[in-house]
């Protein structure tokens, strides 16, 4: 197929700053669209997230005129997306929006799905955790059919085990988002060691270090996987104590080189969890399309807040 039209534009939303997005009131992308010769549409989400991000929408706004600017582009099989956005940019969120406009036109021309392209047998179905910030809402969750919670914590412990009290049955996980000290991480997930955990999420700055260290609980790499070396990146792979990688395309750099941490995790009894950045509706349609292709017997993190 061959790509001969490219147009995009910025978009602003507000949200509500609760659950998953707690703290974020706004959010923006640069969202793409491309069309083939044949009428194929596919359009990408490039939404860098503040704070988390290394890269901004700016970023995302040259490498789409970059793209404009070397049509007409020729996709003979689905690694050539990625190919392309190699050529086109190193931004993170911009990668993740070529690759995703480019796999949802060669998708709709092939009338597949993008899952589809990038494995043979997709998961039809993601079951997902849900994010919850008080007792009433796991409530909620649970009656939903929710069977994991994820609560972002800081220092309130007791509202953790306010919500393990009201679903005793429930597993939980914990995010963090590097808020504790080393020293203090280390006395918190002692301190939780006896609810239903899978994990610990970013309990600190450099989290990986902490897998050398005796834990209570297993621990999750999620924003540590954008800095982490290939040395580091395998030595934490093979400790028995990291129960989980959370794969974010936006900050990992789409779909090629989050399939290629979900193999290596894999390989090393690590559950690969995709989840989402807070994007708008089309690069969380792009995350659930590769949650088909990773495939998993557990959880995702692609659940929205309740709200």
């Amino acid at each position: 197929m061959r790509i001969v039209a490219v147009d995009y534009r910025t978009a602003r939303w507000t949200i509500a700053p609760t659950g998953a997005a707690r703290g974020v009131r706004e959010r923006s992308a640069a969202q793409l669209g491309v069309r083939d010769e044949s009428g194929a549409i596919g359009l990408g989400e490039a939404a860098p997230l503040p704070g988390m991000s290394i890269d901004q929408v700016v970023d995302a706004e040259r490498a789409f005129r970059d793209l404009a600017g070397r049509l007409p582009l020729v996709l003979d099989t689905p690694g050539h997306a990625s190919a392309i956005a190699d050529r086109i940019t190193p931004a993170p969120a911009a990668r993740f929006a070529i690759e995703t406009a480019l796999l949802a036109a060669f998708a709709q021309r092939a009338r597949t799905s993008v899952a589809s392209l990038l494995c043979t047998m997709p998961q039809a179905e993601l079951d997902s955790a849900v994010v919850v910030d008080d007792e009433y809402e796991a409530l909620v969750a649970v009656g939903s059919g929710a069977r994991c919670l994820k609560i972002k914590v800081t220092d309130d412990l007791a509202r953790v085990r306010a919500i393990a009290a009201a679903v005793p049955a429930t597993r939980l996980r914990i995010d963090v988002n590097r808020g504790w000290s080393r020293e203090v991480a280390v006395a918190n997930i002692a301190a939780l060691a006896d609810l239903p955990i899978d994990y610990i999420e970013e309990p600190c700055r450099d989290a990986h270090e902490l897998l050398a260290t005796p834990l209570a609980l297993r621990i999750a790499l999620d924003e540590s996987l954008v800095e982490l070396g290939p040395d580091e990146l395998s030595r934490a792979l093979a400790s028995p104590q990291l129960a989980a990688i959370v794969l974010k395309p936006t900050l990992l750099g789409g779909f090629a080189r989050c399939l290629e941490l979900a193999a290596l995790a894999h390989r090393h009894g690590v559950a690969p969890i995709v989840s989402h950045t807070l994007e708008g509706p089309i690069g969380l349609a792009a995350c659930h399309e590769l949650a088909r292709a990773v495939g998993a017997d557990v959880p995702v993190g692609l659940g929205r807040p309740l709200r």
